[in-house]
């Protein structure tokens, strides 16, 4: 048994003796969407990719009729990975790949589909984990015979042509050549791309990961003030009083000052300390008296 590890993304596949076999947890369905009487149409170009990753890792596709598909499988570190290509129309592909996820024991959160993309140009390719199958017939029969929806996809672009009612003659045409030349340019990159998803998908989760000792985070530390002593409590309230009377004297001699040019103060009693009626006269002014009065 043999399994590869990636170098780089430009460097071809690294062999190195696994000792250990791996478990059905650790098998990986690689699957190459495609429409099998038309192999170098668009509508194929999954399993185009799929030939071109079975040749990266020197392995040769084999026919299984029971599966009605051809099954290659090569190791990567410890998992064990499984090449499939369907002998079916587009929408029937999902026949072949219910049999081998149920025959080789594989979950369907480790099958990874390649197909073409109308929605994506030429020489572009996204991973999508799950969702819509954007009227696709191969995914959507895949999903439905797996009952499951989250599928991992690899979406290589085809582009659309420019009347939309000449999509289906589109897909089932062969590629050209400057189209298949631009393929052949990309394919290394796509393989490198599958082969991060398996390494992604079989890694440990979040919560299983060990986790690395950190240094603790020092808590900042709130400035107090000290305590004053009586002596510098006692001045520093002297202080603050003497500054809050000269501050009322201050306003009370402004307001005072401008009270005396239009206040008429009337004489205080000495001996009762009140202040009698004063009657005015309606056309007489009067002086105003002196601010101590006012004060009293």
């Amino acid at each position: 048994q043999f399994s590869f590890s990636l170098t780089s993304s430009e460097t071809s596949t690294t062999l190195v003796k696994s000792d250990t076999p791996p478990s059905p947890n650790n098998r990986v369905l690689i699957v190459g969407l495609g429409n099998y009487p038309a192999p170098r149409s668009r509508h194929s170009v999954g399993q185009y990719l799929l030939h071109r990753i079975a040749e990266r890792n020197s392995v040769q596709l084999s026919y299984k009729r029971s599966w009605k598909a051809h099954l290659a499988s090569f190791h990567y570190n410890d998992a064990e990975v499984f090449l499939l290509k369907t002998k079916h129309f587009m929408n029937l592909n999902g026949k072949s790949v219910m049999k081998a996820v149920s025959g080789l024991q594989i979950n369907p959160t480790h099958v990874v589909l390649l197909h073409d993309e109308l929605d994506l140009p030429l020489g572009k390719f996204k991973v999508k984990h799950g969702g819509s199958a954007n009227g696709h017939n191969g995914v959507i029969d895949t999903q439905e015979r797996l009952k499951y929806n989250d599928i991992k996809r690899l979406r290589i672009g085809i582009g659309r042509p420019d009347n939309k009612e000449d999509v289906m003659d589109y897909v089932l045409e062969d590629f050209t050549r400057n189209e298949r030349s631009q393929l052949t340019s990309m394919k290394e990159t796509m393989i490198d791309t599958v082969h991060q998803i398996i390494a992604v998908m079989l890694s440990p989760p979040e919560e299983n990961k060990p986790k690395v000792n950190q240094p603790k985070k020092k808590k900042k530390l709130r400035s107090v003030k000290p305590p004053l002593d009586e002596a510098t409590s006692a001045e520093v309230t002297n202080v603050s009083v003497e500054g809050n009377k000269a501050e009322t004297a201050e306003a009370s001699s402004v307001t005072i000052e401008q009270a005396a040019d239009e206040i008429v103060a009337a004489p205080v009693d000495n001996v009762s300390g009140e202040t009698p009626p004063v009657e005015t006269p309606p056309a007489i002014t009067t002086k105003a008296t002196p601010t101590d009065d006012i004060l009293g």
